[in-house]
């Protein structure tokens, strides 16, 4: 479903003025996104911390906190909180001081009343400040799947000014999803280590084809990537998994045919991006190329068939998916030349190395086994699903980064919170997703147009 952020203020019947958006350009405000209906208007107090607006009201309060008033008031209550904690340290009941420690108290309340009137002035002197500047009354923002709130480049850089060195326009031109931008504000105030993870899909719809031949010679062409009729692809028709369920002793041979013809825009921004950020920000990029996980994804499909045929099944599905994978891993090398001070490392298939840290490393937060089978209703899909919520934790687990930083399509706002959920308190996980591009005929993604509207570069 498309959508912009003026239509979704309109459908909500919420005035642009009350809004983060209202200091958006036109281009942002109009850009067609990509998403489903799981857009919620959320008011500032609840995702505060995600607003870039609350952020620099913040700044701006610790800066009025330190007027002499304020700072002689904080100065007298740490003196009577020491006062009163040395005699209580000689008078553990007080018996002996009551006079004095009634006394003190009612200083401190005092002090700490005088305080927060103070404070009280000041929000209400930076409000005015901030509405005259800005023009922003309520501050309102759209929030997604209950995850990501939306934004822009522009409210990157006000939070995290590093972002400025990006270089890639694109990105600067499209609304963002962002989540715990303030932990990378302070990552690179404090020169926390950071790395990046991220990268394209494998491919997309009507790239590889299925053809199952059965016995009887009749013949199926199945989608890869949707699992339906390749010639509907886009329709929820008869499945792969079920036929393959249904007739597995009917099934004489499984062959793929590759269409994919090179890199589309879409998976060399995915690329290009990480590099850019990695740059920017000095941090460690970890590029995903999930063709273990579309491995995993297939084997469990055809678990029901004949041992040998599965074996061969694999086998040329693995000859197809590492065809592809080169073309990513080309581009990197590329990438790699044109960013030489950025630390780059790939998850693939073929990396022995790189599969064997990504297993281990991943067992002790999935030691659940009911944990993923709340995460998919599928069955087929229970062993990507889990490479897609942790493949987000690679970097931590490569390299124990405590700040990680995801930049990827909105496609992974489930599995940013998937992730999190998972790994709980290990490290910080930010998120900057971006809507998929449309392709040539404007209508669909890249990902799920035809062929001969994919836009290979």
């Amino acid at each position: 479903m498309k959508t912009t952020i003026h239509e979704l203020l309109e459908k909500n019947a919420v005035l642009k003025e009350e809004t983060i958006y209202f200091l958006e350009k036109d281009e942002i405000n109009h850009f067609p996104m990509t998403a489903g209906d799981f857009f919620q208007i959320e008011s500032k107090d609840k995702w505060k911390k995600e607003s870039w607006v609350e952020n620099l009201f913040q700044k701006k309060l610790q800066i009025k906190e330190q007027d002499p008033a304020y700072q002689e008031l904080l100065h007298g209550v740490k003196k009577i909180k020491e006062l009163i904690g040395r005699i209580k340290n000689a008078d553990p009941k007080g018996y002996g001081h009551m006079a004095q420690l009634r006394s003190l108290r009612f200083a401190k309340k005092s002090m700490e009343h005088a305080m927060e009137e103070l404070r009280l002035t000041y929000q209400w002197e930076i409000n005015q400040e901030m509405e005259q500047a800005y023009g922003i009354w309520d501050r309102k923002l759209f929030v997604y799947k209950n995850t990501v709130c939306l934004g822009s480049f522009e409210d990157l850089v006000r939070q995290v000014p590093a972002f400025h060195k990006v270089e890639h326009n694109w990105i600067r031109k499209t609304p963002l999803l962002l989540r715990n931008i303030r932990a990378i504000q302070e990552a690179v105030a404090n020169k926390i280590p950071m790395g990046l993870v991220g990268g394209p899909c494998l491919f997309g719809l009507y790239e590889v084809e299925i053809l199952v031949q059965h016995k009887d010679g009749s013949r199926f062409s199945y989608d890869f990537s949707s699992g339906h009729y390749y010639d509907k692809a886009d329709q929820k028709t008869f499945g792969f998994a079920d036929h393959i369920r249904q007739y597995p002793d009917n099934i004489e041979s499984i062959h793929f045919i590759t269409r994919k013809k090179g890199i589309t825009s879409q998976e060399e921004d995915s690329l290009a991006i990480l590099f850019d950020v990695g740059a920017a920000l000095g941090a460690k990029v970890a590029v995903i190329i999930p063709d273990i996980s579309y491995l995993k994804y297939l084997s469990s499909v055809i678990a029901p068939l004949d041992p040998a045929m599965k074996e061969q099944t694999i086998r040329e599905f693995r000859t197809e998916a590492h065809k592809i994978a080169d073309m990513y891993l080309n581009r990197v090398e590329e990438l790699k030349k044109q960013y030489e001070d950025v630390e780059v490392f790939v998850l693939h298939d073929r990396n022995e190395e790189a599969c064997r840290i990504f297993h281990q490393s991943r067992e002790a937060y999935f030691q659940n086994s009911g944990l993923i089978r709340r995460m998919t209703a599928k069955r087929e899909k229970a062993d990507a699903v889990f490479d897609y919520i942790s493949m987000l934790a690679f970097p931590y687990y490569l390299w124990k980064t405590p700040q990680v930083i995801q930049v990827d399509n909105l496609d992974e706002t489930d599995s940013y919170r998937k992730c999190s959920k998972v790994h709980k308190e290990a490290f910080s996980l930010s998120a900057i997703l971006y809507s998929d591009k449309l392709s040539k005929n404007g209508e669909q993604t890249i990902f799920n147009a035809p062929l001969q509207y994919k836009g290979y570069v």
